[in-house]
């Protein structure tokens, strides 16, 4: 099975073709896409938008996943007031006929700075949202293999969200490393991550109950 479409991976092997620009001005997001040629981006449609914004603190507290709206060709933005701080913005798109890879983009709002963490090895795999409770099953993560995430949600279904029923973002504690994840077919809450180094990962997993979305956190450990 080909997992390239569920797995979107960060590379730095590999020289991307589109830089991506990002600012924050008075509770509104701005993304400015421009290919090696100096031309505004054309993108593809995945899952259902044409560009998946991931917002993270540096201290990995706060996560946002946005959806900006085309202001006009390679020009992008999005209503999100954020508290002074450090971010790290991942600007998961496809352009046509370009290769690119999400780096993060640096954010930072206001004057205070904030630090990156280290991420503590011990999580509970159980967590409650909203009266929602979704359980990840005890991560073995390897680099290079393929890792299962199954989620288990209590006998409940979540509901379809973006064209898939959940979505996972994983970010390394240095809020370098980007995986964005897909279930493995349409009707699982299973997910097949893969990772390229080892080291501590926070995982959000978004599942949607009763049209609300519910955004529940893990930590795990990757080992070589």
């Amino acid at each position: 099975m080909d997992h390239s479409k569920y797995n979107h991976h960060h590379d730095h092997s590999v020289e991307s073709e589109v830089k991506t620009n990002v600012r924050y001005n008075s509770g509104i997001v701005f993304i400015e896409l421009e290919d090696d040629n100096g031309n505004p981006s054309d993108l593809t449609v995945q899952h259902e938008k044409e560009m998946h914004f991931i917002i993270v603190s540096n201290d990995l507290d706060e996560y946002y996943h946005l959806h900006p709206e085309k202001e006009q060709q390679g020009s992008y933005a999005v209503n999100q007031k954020l508290n002074d701080g450090t971010y790290q913005a991942f600007v998961d798109i496809a352009p046509e006929n370009k290769v690119y890879q999400v780096t993060p983009n640096t954010l930072q709002v206001g004057t205070r700075e904030t630090s990156k963490v280290n991420l503590v090895g011990k999580d509970t795999w159980t967590k409650e949202r909203d009266g929602k409770t979704v359980t990840l099953d005890a991560v073995d993560a390897t680099v290079g293999q393929e890792v299962p995430l199954v989620f288990d949600m209590r006998g409940e279904k979540p509901d379809q969200h973006l064209g898939a029923l959940g979505h996972v973002v994983i970010v390394d504690e240095d809020v370098e490393q980007y995986i964005h994840v897909h279930p493995g077919s349409e009707d699982t809450t299973t997910f097949n991550a893969h990772f390229s180094k080892p080291g501590m990962y926070k995982i959000w997993a978004e599942f949607k109950f009763d049209d609300n979305e519910h955004v529940y956190p893990f930590i795990i450990e990757v080992k070589e």
